[in-house]
């Protein structure tokens, strides 16, 4: 089982702490999204929390140089910590592009494609809390993992169309550039979301 309520060993909090700002991250993108007219505010916010969530993760990378005795392996603590970084990465650079682009409405397809990336963070977050009483919530994890799998591949498909009917209706060569990089992020932060959810199942599997 995990021990994570040792002095050393608070390796959790951190990871919950850092899924937390991620789902922050995910809902301010999406009311930017709903409210073209917020993003310089809401990139202010989503740079501030990727900020954190860096902090968080170099404090996790200096904790497992200095603990002796880890709740689990190194690696998986680094990874678990690292990727979740890597979608507060993605979901900063979807909304920078939008504004760095200025774009205005959102296109078909990135809405959506939000929308599931949400639901995906809300999904890893619980799976991190979870993380504690591991034994306990083992069934529950597993089945987070199998929907967030069906979500990430609704998303690929989502994505495909989007992309699709990008470049089949818009004839400005412009505006296919800056909207497809908006949705490779988009689709970049589903895919390692579903990296990290099957991150945590290999480790609860290896634990539990």
């Amino acid at each position: 089982m995990l021990h994570f309520k040792s002095k050393e060993n608070d390796f959790y909090m951190l990871l919950q702490e850092c899924a937390k700002l991620i789902l922050e991250g995910s809902v301010c993108l999406q009311d930017a999204i709903n409210n073209p007219a917020t993003f310089p505010e809401k990139m202010a916010k989503i740079i501030e929390i990727e900020h954190k969530a860096d902090d968080i993760t170099k404090t996790i990378i200096e904790k497992l140089h200095k603990t002796l005795v880890t709740p689990m392996d190194r690696e998986d603590i680094y990874s678990l910590a690292t990727t979740l970084d890597d979608i507060a990465d993605f979901i900063q650079g979807a909304l920078e592009r939008m504004v760095m682009y200025k774009a205005t409405q959102p296109i078909y397809g990135v809405q959506e494609l939000v929308d599931i990336m949400h639901s995906c963070v809300a999904i890893i977050k619980a799976s991190i809390d979870y993380l504690a009483d591991v034994r306990n919530k083992i069934d529950t994890i597993l089945e987070n993992n199998e929907e967030l799998s069906r979500l990430e591949s609704e998303g690929d498909r989502l994505y495909r169309l989007a992309v699709g009917k990008l470049f089949e209706e818009e004839t400005n060569p412009i505006e296919i550039i800056k909207w497809k990089e908006v949705l490779e992020h988009l689709e970049d932060a589903l895919d390692r979301c579903e990296d990290l959810s099957n991150l945590i199942k290999g480790v609860v599997l290896k634990y539990a």
